[in-house]
């Protein structure tokens, strides 16, 4: 059953620490203006994790990183949950990087090739498929984001990954079709960006293939594929964005959250907000209208002695700049 809770306005974020970031929210926002039924999923704002599948580094490799790089090591210092334990937390946008094995055409799950590869779930069918089993148990959630990279650059010393290409992305999408073909939000579905109602959009998954460049390139075949891509403005299709610094770029967050779009940030990144508890970055992307806030610590860094933490008081909330009157929510 479904809960809700009343409040004026769109409320504030509050820093959820102690005790009771444990708490599992099972309601949100309100206020009687905008009705569930009006509400478009462009007009909320929700919280995800950044890296979802990552686990610590193995010790030795960690410890030979931080012989040979300490800034490097000290970056990747983080790990995560299960899937399943973030989205009961209220996570509701999800990071996965793949590789691409030709020789059994799967996606291993992985951060740096050998050295950053313990995941939660590999390959990337096994997490797509946790996800599902929990959306399945979970039906009135709202829309999962789900964010891609797909992983083939070299690096010195480390076994040179596969070059995704044209075969690649194809069997990508089959599985992305054969686990969610019936319950995705597709880029088809948002032409002008004309988002879907929130009570419709319920249970159901968007795709984003985060990758510019010649991936991009390779995937934008003019045909309809199941991954929005992170388009220029200029382009007509653009829908979904990436900007990852809320801080240098809160305006350009702000005009395009006006404009239609929806915009993907980041709170923190490469541990450093978290190790010196500094929230500008956080308190900046909440105040950007960015829907989708991915973060490290939607629990408290607990091994660095910070309180710092990435959480709303609810799995969601109205958008601060989308939603232009008081809505309600509930999930």
């Amino acid at each position: 059953m479904r809960k809700k809770l009343k409040a004026a306005g769109y409320g504030i974020m509050t820093v959820i620490s102690g005790k009771h970031w444990a708490l599992t929210f099972s309601c949100l926002l309100t206020a009687a203006h905008v009705s569930a039924a009006e509400l478009r999923i462009n007009q909320i704002q929700f919280v995800g994790s950044h890296n979802s599948y990552k686990q610590a580094m193995s010790w030795h490799w960690a410890t030979l990183l931080r012989w040979l790089d300490a800034d490097a090591a000290q970056t990747l210092d983080y790990e995560h949950s299960s899937l399943a334990a973030q989205l009961d937390l209220g996570m509701r946008v999800l990071e996965i990087d793949v590789f691409y094995d030709p020789r059994s055409a799967t996606f291993p799950v992985g951060h740096v090739q050998l050295i950053d590869m313990n995941s939660r779930c590999s390959p990337l069918r096994a997490c797509l498929e946790q996800v599902r089993r929990w959306s399945d148990a979970h039906p009135a959630h709202i829309p999962i984001w789900i964010m891609f990279n797909a992983k083939d650059q070299p690096i010195a010393r480390l076994p040179e990954p596969t070059p995704f290409d044209a075969p690649a992305f194809a069997s990508m999408d089959a599985v992305l079709e054969a686990i969610w073909g019936d319950r995705m939000i597709r880029p088809e579905d948002v032409a002008g960006r004309q988002w879907p109602d929130l009570e419709s959009s319920r249970g159901k998954v968007l795709f984003l293939l985060d990758e510019g460049g010649a991936k991009q390139a390779l995937y934008d075949t003019g045909q309809p594929r199941p991954m929005f891509m992170n388009l220029t403005e200029d382009d007509p299709r653009a829908a979904v964005m990436v900007i990852n610094d809320p801080l240098a770029e809160s305006a350009r967050i702000r005009r395009l959250i006006a404009a239609g779009y929806m915009v993907r940030t980041r709170a923190d990144a490469d541990t450093r907000e978290a190790r010196s508890n500094d929230t500008s970055r956080r308190d900046a992307a909440f105040a950007s209208g960015a829907q989708a806030v991915s973060t490290d610590y939607y629990m408290p860094a607990a091994h660095f002695d910070s309180s710092y933490v990435v959480r709303l008081p609810a799995v969601a909330r109205c958008n601060p700049v989308s939603a232009d009157a008081p809505c309600e929510v509930s999930e």
